[in-house]
């Protein structure tokens, strides 16, 4: 299928192979969300990364919470700091005590690059308690990503520039550890908040 990446701040259709969309080639929109419901879903619940501090993050939120993940670097030049600056105003508009519930955490694509502090920074900046992943390890990172049905690609040409493109969606992880949202690149604060108060009064309720 098609599945769009991000390049250098342009978002392109680029084919991606199955194992990498697994997520999404399942999704299907709804007319009461701004995201996607993944369908069928897709559990990330065995899928753990390192935070800058060496701490493993299990891809589960906590009880009646939610997990919003996202893979980007701190090199992006829009597409990335307008996702993040998106979800700090959807975490604003959410009733009160609500926010409280969301847990946010951005995984680097970019590792070679974004520093364990670099890394820390960049996230802390847009939301302060949100949580920056980062592994040197190329197979855990691209086994991460495939688990969400995400894509990335990072390329230095010989005159060293580098060269970057990934998938801009966010991932909302239910504390079952499965994937119950995506949202697409563009997606603005108040589509955010009004799906991410959606989905934590269904998680009460459950």
């Amino acid at each position: 299928m098609l599945h769009p990446l991000v390049v250098a701040g342009l978002v392109v259709s680029t084919a991606v192979a199955p194992v990498a969309c697994s997520g999404s080639e399942g999704s299907t929109a709804s007319s009461s969300y701004s995201g996607y419901v993944v369908d069928p879903p897709v559990s990330v619940a065995d899928v753990t990364l390192p935070t800058t501090d060496g701490t493993e993050f299990p891809m589960v939120a906590r009880p009646d919470g939610l997990a919003l993940v996202y893979f980007g670097y701190t090199y992006c030049p829009d597409v990335c700091p307008t996702t993040m600056s998106d979800l700090r105003r959807a975490l604003g508009e959410l009733p009160d005590g609500e926010a409280d519930r969301v847990d946010v955490a951005m995984v680097t694509i970019d590792p070679a690059r974004d520093s364990a502090e670099v890394l820390e920074g960049y996230v802390g900046n847009f939301i302060a308690d949100a949580t920056a992943l980062r592994t040197d390890d190329p197979e855990l990172l691209r086994s991460a990503a495939d688990a969400f049905g995400a894509d990335y690609a990072v390329e230095q040409t010989p005159d060293g520039e580098f060269e970057v493109s990934h998938t801009g969606e966010v991932y909302a992880v239910d504390d079952s550890g499965t994937v119950v949202m995506q949202w697409p690149f563009g997606t603005g604060s108040e589509s955010f908040a009004r799906d991410l108060e959606s989905l934590l009064s269904q998680a009460t309720e459950n």
